[in-house]
């Protein structure tokens, strides 16, 4: 395996597997050859396309309290 499984790209970016699936399905995310998840590439293009006021709990959060 070239990148990430889903599983481990879930851990990475603090995420349940099924959001991750829906990311895939989605495509919003980068992928290998071989199906697996390019975790740099797949960061930068949810950071790019990810609404940050529908972004749950304190990942979205700008430091105001």
């Amino acid at each position: 395996m070239q990148g990430m499984s889903e599983r481990q790209y879930a851990a990475h970016v603090g995420l349940s597997r099924g959001a991750i699936q829906k990311a895939k399905t989605a495509e919003r995310l980068v992928l290998f050859a071989d199906g697996s998840i390019d975790a740099g590439a797949s960061d930068l293009r949810r950071a790019e396309t990810t609404d940050p006021s529908k972004v749950r709990g304190d990942r979205g959060a700008s430091g105001a309290a």
